[in-house]
Order: structure tokens, then C-alpha cells, then sequence
């Protein structure tokens, strides 16, 4: 039932949400919208809906298969709008493509040798980007429950892009690949009124002002 990695949704349903309907959810590397999904859990058992972004276009096109109630984009989130290089990966290691800048030096290392022990590949490809800020702006987004962020090291600049003055966002998990990375980002959202409440694969933090905490 449950479609996470790491039982996130699990975790999240059983102790956060609790069943909770209708909620908005923003699952920033979606991917297909199914391997080891944050947010298909609450879609498919608690009617909630919202927006996944993917920059990969041969995976957004599954994304819009497989999540066609959604609002889904292709484009990469840090903290401008434009475009970027991104290291685009095929076969085994496609879900470890993420932004050329942020890619962390220990990932490249995990990146170059499961390419080379899977027979995967990776080029780098422009893709466009957006602000989260500009994301919620165009699709009148100023309450979400739940932000999934999945983006091989650029969690930060994805943070960064939000304008907490508004939008209020009840839970924020983010990737947890190296604890020395994640630390500044926990400093950020706790000055953000965020405390971290869960940490496994991905760091949860909930605002102190929610519903749910």
C-alpha cells in the first residue's frame, strides 16, 4: 500500500496526517510519479492532490501517464528561473540525475561507480528551472500540507526558493544524503519556525504553527 523508499509516507500518514483528506502536496523529483513515490500514497487512499515536478522529459512523459490529476511540470527547482546543466542519467542510475552545480563530490563518486558496475550512463542536458516562489505565484499555491523535495543535492537551493511570507507549508522532508549538508539546511527552516520531527533517508520538519504538530 504504502510507495515510499523508506516508509516516508508511511511514517507520515501514521503519525502526521492520520488519515487526513483533500490535502495539497508539491513532490519536487517526482519522477514517474510511481518508483518509490512520497506522494502517491495520499493521491490514491486520501483524495489529495497538487503539483510533481520532473526535468528529465522522457520521465515527465510517464509522470503525466501515471498522475494525469496532478499539475505536472517539466522543469528543475533551485533558486532562479532560467535553466541549468543537469546530469541526466539512464538505465540504473536514473534517479540519482539531479543540478551539475549542486551534485555533491561524494555523489559524483557513487554516480561514476554505478555507472560503471550497471552499464548506466549520464550527459549533461540543459533543462529550464523555476523558483518554487514563481511555481506557487503561477498556480495560486499559498497552502500546502506536505513538500517532498528529492533532488540529488540541490535540496537547499530548493528551500531557498520559497517565500515563506506566502505560503504556509505544514511539512517539509527533504533528502538526507550527507548529514554535514543537511545541517545548514535544518538552521534555515528552524529560523523558518520549522522543527525537525522525523529523520531516516529524508529529514522531516513541521511548522510549529501547524495543524498537524
Amino acid at each position: 500500500m504504502f510507495n515510499s523508499q523508506d516508509n516516508q509516507d508511511k511514517y507520515l500518514e501514521t503519525n502526521i496526517f492520520k488519515g487526513y483528506k483533500n490535502g495539497i502536496y508539491v513532490d519536487v523529483g517526482a519522477h514517474d510519479g510511481v518508483s518509490i513515490n512520497n506522494t502517491l500514497y495520499f493521491e490514491k487512499n486520501n483524495n489529495w492532490t497538487g503539483i510533481n515536478i520532473e526535468p528529465i522529459k522522457i520521465v515527465f512523459d510517464r509522470l503525466l501517464i501515471n498522475r494525469p490529476n496532478n499539475i505536472n511540470l517539466n522543469c528543475a527547482v533551485c533558486n532562479n528561473d532560467g535553466e541549468t546543466e543537469f546530469l541526466c542519467n539512464t538505465g540504473y542510475t536514473e534517479m540519482i540525475s539531479g543540478i551539475k552545480d549542486t551534485f555533491d563530490n561524494r555523489h559524483f563518486q557513487r554516480l561514476e561507480n554505478e555507472n560503471r558496475k550497471m552499464g548506466s550512463t549520464t550527459e549533461i542536458i540543459k533543462v529550464n528551472t523555476n523558483k518554487l516562489e514563481t511555481i506557487f505565484d503561477k498556480n495560486n499555491i499559498s497552502k500546502v500540507n506536505y513538500l517532498s523535495i528529492d533532488v540529488e543535492g540541490a535540496e537547499f537551493e530548493v528551500i531557498k526558493s520559497i517565500n515563506f511570507d506566502k505560503v504556509f507549508i505544514d511539512v517539509i522532508g527533504f533528502e538526507n544524503n550527507y548529514d554535514d549538508t543537511s545541517i545548514p539546511i535544518i538552521k534555515y527552516l528552524e529560523h523558518k519556525n520549522y522543527v525537525v520531527i522525523h529523520k531516516s533517508l529524508d529529514i522531516f520538519m513541521i511548522h510549529k504553527n501547524s495543524i498537524f504538530y
